[in-house]
Formats: C-alpha cells, structure tokens, sequence
C-alpha cells in the first residue's frame, strides 16, 4: 500500500495551478521569464504529472515509484521557488492579492522584533514509509506549538549519516526550506532507508534573522 504524502498532495495542487498561470503569454512578459525557464516549468510539469498518476494508483506500491515522486518533489521545488523569488523580487511590478496568492507569496504576517531569543525542541510524531513526520515545540510554552511571538519561520538544517557513524559536525549540516507551521515533514528516498537522520531547527523573525540552532533531533528513516 502507498502511504500518500501530504507534502507531495499539496504540492501536486501548487504546480499545478503556479505553472499554468506563470507560462501564459501575458505572465511571460509581466515577469519577464526566459524562453529556458518556461520550457523548463513546462518539461516539469509534465514529468510530474505523468509520475503523480502512478503514484496515486493503489496498484503502484513500490518504493520505485515512491522515490521518483520525492525526487520529482525536490526537484521541482528547487525549479519553481527560483521563479518565485524572480517574481517576489521583481521591483517593476506591484503583485495583486491574486498574483501572491497563486505564487504563494506572503508578507509577513509578524511584526519584526528581534533575534528570536528561544530555539525549538523537534520532535518526532509519526514514521511512515520513506516520510517523518515532525512537530516544533515553543520551549517558553511547552504546551502549545505556537512560534514565539516575532517569529515567522521556522528554520531547519538537516544531515544524514550511515548507522553507527559518529555525529555529524556542524558543516555537515544542510539548510532546508523555511516552514510556516509547527507541524511538517520530510520526505526521503529507499537508498536512505536505514541511515540516521539529524534534524535541527530554529526560529526565524520577519527580517530573516535566525536565532540559536536547537538541539539536534535523531531519528532512523524507514
């Protein structure tokens, strides 16, 4: 049985409503996208469409099928958060609550304060086929999963090692993409399968300003 993913899900539903409406003729032009860069979405796409059938078929069990949607996933996202910093970023132009809302383009929603002063404890919640799943913990109010206030992202750094190899140093370490929530999750392939996963977080204000790394949390991917 496949395990659906609720990152792929949603990820499915972005792209799928994000690059139709940024390779349209007049979008082209407003944001100024290169001839490669809509070919490339396009070719994306439609890999990651033909790929999502089989993966959502009840039938297409294997981890083969897992691994090509997680590597779709981090592919394509590394592809369309590019072009979505091209648009953030384009001081020409004044988005619409439609545009930021199709791009998934947010302003802060925070008032900057500063650094944050308290780092997150991670925990894991849930080990599913080839996914983790994770939850922030505000230290200064360890009921409740809510960030501190001023914060806006939370920040994760992740390393992988073989089983039973020593802890990995700080540069070891890799930068993930910024979550919104307390809640999320990652997402790995079937040569991982086995491997130790370190995984740190930390707060984020609205300036982009990382406070302390928190203590790392271990956990074996299955």
């Amino acid at each position: 049985m496949t395990i659906l993913s609720f990152k792929i899900l949603r990820y499915n539903f972005f792209v799928n409503s994000f690059i139709p409406y940024v390779t349209t003729p007049d979008a082209i032009l407003r944001y100024g996208l290169t001839d490669l860069q809509v070919g490339a979405l396009n070719d994306f796409l439609k890999k990651w469409n033909s790929d999502f059938a089989n993966y959502v078929n009840p039938l297409a069990s294997s981890k083969i099928v897992i691994d090509t949607q997680n590597g779709d996933y981090q592919t394509g996202f590394t592809l369309t958060q590019s072009i979505r910093s091209l648009i953030k970023n384009n001081t020409t132009i004044t988005l619409s609550s439609t545009e930021m809302a199709v791009c998934e383009i947010f302003a802060p929603s925070r008032k900057a304060g500063g650094i944050p002063k308290y780092s997150p404890a991670l925990a894991c919640y849930v080990q599913s086929s080839l996914s983790l799943f994770f939850t922030a913990i505000n230290p200064a109010l360890i009921h409740s999963g809510a960030k501190p206030k001023g914060v806006s992202y939370l920040g994760l750094k992740i390393a992988i090692t073989d089983a039973g190899a020593p802890a990995p140093k700080p540069e070891d370490y890799v930068r993930q993409e910024n979550e919104t929530v307390t809640d999320f999750e990652m997402l790995f392939t079937s040569s991982q399968v086995g491997k130790t996963l370190y995984i740190i977080g930390f707060y984020i204000n609205s300036k982009n300003q990382a406070g302390k790394d928190g203590i790392p949390c271990i956990v074996t991917i299955v």
